[in-house]
């Protein structure tokens, strides 16, 4: 039998242990409202499930299918370079996908560069990243009746930017778009920035806005993104490829997209300061 003596400095020592991993986990995964991601550490080569969760850490769930490449770039380095296959449509087929949690929180900002690759195929348009409530919830036909999240992903329809919104005011089944500013071009980059500021309970005081290569291209305000304390912004989902879901928005010939320099955070961009 272990005596008291030899048992209690066992037990104070888990105790500790158990404490200090659950506070490091803790401050990990709430107390940072801060990401910024580049690939420049990464090797070169096929972006996977595990590369994603390295980079972005607290990654509530990932598809990526091969289609996700680390490449270089002649202006940015190392960048991540995206598949879109010719015919292919929806997030199973082209392009990849994954939710990184964020601390709640009512504003932050989105940062990123993009680049169409000089033969993009268009088509009817296709989803960007964007922040959410409540992850990839309220996407694809999923209107938020309780006002308990939304989502606020970019789109390209043709070759001009949008902001594609499911929200608790949303008049239709599918999401809305925000006009914007902003025309894509091929062979070139651009730069995204989205502010986002919840309205307080039980007013519609709620702000979207949108920088495109660091000019003002639009904004919504004064509506509802939620009801009472529920639908903190809570999630960066990094959701694109062609779609809708028939055959007529899949690419024409493989296409890519070209991602780098991201940062979610609650102070602006520096150009913005």
């Amino acid at each position: 039998m272990i005596s008291n003596r030899k048992v209690w400095p066992l037990l104070i020592t888990a105790f500790f242990y158990i404490k200090t991993s659950f506070c490091q986990y803790y401050s990990m995964d709430f107390n940072n409202t801060e990401i910024k991601v580049n690939f420049e550490k990464n090797y070169l080569g096929y972006y996977t499930q595990n590369r994603i969760n390295a980079d972005f850490k607290n990654v509530k769930w990932s598809l990526a299918g091969n289609r996700g490449k680390i490449v270089e770039d002649a202006e940015f380095g190392k960048v991540l370079e995206v598949y879109f296959p010719e015919g292919a449509v929806g997030p199973q087929q082209g392009g990849i996908s994954f939710v990184r949690s964020l601390a709640p929180a009512k504003e932050y900002y989105l940062d990123y560069y993009l680049m169409f690759n000089k033969d993009f195929s268009f088509r009817q348009g296709g989803k960007l990243p964007g922040m959410t409530s409540g992850g990839a919830k309220y996407t694809g036909g999923h209107k938020p009746y309780n006002g308990d999240g939304w989502s606020a992903r970019f789109m390209w329809v043709n070759t001009s930017l949008v902001v594609y919104l499911y929200y608790i005011d949303m008049e239709h089944k599918y999401g809305e778009s925000i006009p914007l500013k902003a025309d894509l071009s091929t062979d070139a980059w651009h730069r995204i920035t989205q502010h986002i500021v919840l309205n307080d309970p039980g007013q519609s005081n709620a702000l979207i806005e949108i920088w495109f290569d660091e000019q003002k291209a639009g904004r919504k305000e004064n509506f509802r993104l939620r009801k009472g304390e529920q639908g903190l912004i809570d999630a960066f989902y990094f959701s694109t490829f062609h779609g809708g879901a028939t055959p007529d928005w899949a690419p024409l010939r493989d296409s890519f997209i070209y991602f780098d320099n991201f940062y979610i955070g609650q102070e602006p961009a520096a150009f913005l300061k």
